[in-house]
């Protein structure tokens, strides 16, 4: 009799791939999903060869190598059209981008990255262009800053120590993250450079039904360093953070 445990070490395997491949900038072989999961080449090829027959992956003509499809949207979509916050979220954010002139965006916690739920960009040729679904680690965004500034005891205690623990095992300094987690002022954050020298962004934290998500304007550095933050970004980021709250 098979081990009951394998069913679902198989899934997360699977989910595994298909996480890697949802932040590839192009289609993965074998090879480079075993590397890049810690899986061993055989079993990722099993997998990859399962996913293709389900429907999930398809496998390149050119170069053999394997692009989710579009059926991994009826998991995603569904699950953004459905939080509380859905429906009230887009208001807020064309609301911030007409009135700030920054690109506006939803944020929620995925492991140690912070994922763009929902994004409006306003309609000026400057603005910064994102994605629904990008990802910016939580130890260098003003929406991860925020996040775990406004995180509870004990999960703020066990986020933080993560978080040092990841940047450690890469060979990344642990201070600069520490700091801008000390520098978190009041009710927001703001982090320029953090991630990419030329960009940057503020933002606050929000519940809504429980939950806690991250509210910010992601801008140029330049644009953030000619601004008066405190008096021109955060009173209509609070706005909007208030008329999300529960």
């Amino acid at each position: 009799m098979s081990s009951p445990t394998r069913p679902i070490e198989a899934l997360a395997r699977g989910l595994k791939i298909l996480e890697v491949l949802s932040r590839a900038t192009g289609s993965m072989g074998n090879g480079q999903l075993s590397r890049a999961t810690g899986l061993p080449p055989s079993t990722v090829s099993r997998l990859t060869d399962s996913l293709v027959q389900l429907g999930y992956l398809r496998v390149s003509s050119d170069s053999g190598a394997y692009y989710l499809t579009p059926k991994n949207l009826r998991l995603g979509y569904p699950v953004l059209v459905n939080l509380p916050i859905a429906g009230r979220a887009r208001r807020a954010l064309d609301s911030l981008a007409d009135t700030t002139g920054f690109t506006a965006a939803l944020a929620t916690r995925d492991g140690l990255h912070m994922t763009f739920m929902s994004v409006t960009r306003p309609r000026n040729s400057n603005s910064v262009n994102l994605a629904v679904g990008g990802r910016l680690p939580i130890s260098v965004s003003a929406a991860g800053l925020a996040f775990v500034a406004a995180s509870e005891e004990p999960e703020k205690s066990r986020l933080t120590s993560s978080i040092r623990y990841d940047l450690e095992r890469r060979g990344q300094p642990v201070t600069p993250f520490e700091e801008r987690l000390a520098a978190a002022s009041g009710r927001y954050v703001s982090s320029i450079g953090g991630w990419n020298t030329d960009l940057g962004g503020v933002a606050v934290p929000v519940r809504c039904s429980g939950e806690l998500y991250a509210l910010t304007l992601i801008a140029r550095t330049s644009q953030l360093e000619a601004a008066d933050i405190a008096a021109e970004l955060v009173p209509p980021l609070l706005q909007s953070a208030d008329y999300l709250a529960d």
